[in-house]
């Protein structure tokens, strides 16, 4: 077998050792460019709506509940129903059965328009107090957005109860 020349075997173990002072240094309690550039992310859920009406600029709009009675949950909800307010979706994840028809309604402040990510499937412009439907005959999992930056999933499926 044949010898790597000199200058590959001295540059070898010297990369090497560049390499793992970089690893410990991203690694360190210590202050690193790494810990000055990076981002902190939360999730704060969405205010549950509970009132049965929402004043939107002067006007009055009926806010969807989950089961006709109890306020949508503004984590995890069966409903079918999805309600857009200006600080987000509720709830942040709907279970839906196959074919069961999901219903969004837009009580922001503005018209949205609500975006199916890996899916060619895309709302009209939604008015203030209008509503968007959807159903799938498919087993199926998305993220959607709103145009307004909010976005939420929706997981279709055979679920048992």
């Amino acid at each position: 077998m044949r010898r790597a020349p000199a200058r590959i075997r001295t540059l070898v173990p010297a990369v090497a050792a560049a390499a793992l002072m970089c690893l410990a240094g991203c690694s360190s309690a210590g202050p690193s460019t790494a810990a000055r550039h990076s981002v902190t992310t939360t999730s704060v859920l969405t205010p549950a709506v509970v009132s049965r009406n929402l004043v939107i600029d002067g006007r009055s709009y009926p806010v969807p509940s989950e089961d006709g009675v109890h306020a949508i949950d503004p984590s995890v909800a069966t409903g079918g129903q999805i309600v857009l307010t200006n600080k987000g979706f509720l709830p942040y994840r709907l279970f839906a059965q196959l074919n069961q028809k999901i219903t969004w309604t837009n009580l922001s402040s503005h018209p949205v328009r609500i975006t199916f990510l890996h899916l060619p499937q895309k709302s009209g412009l939604i008015p203030v107090g209008g509503t968007y439907t959807f159903s799938s005959p498919h087993l199926i999992n998305f993220i959607y957005t709103s145009s307004s930056g909010f976005h939420g999933v929706v997981a279709i499926g055979a679920f048992t109860g």
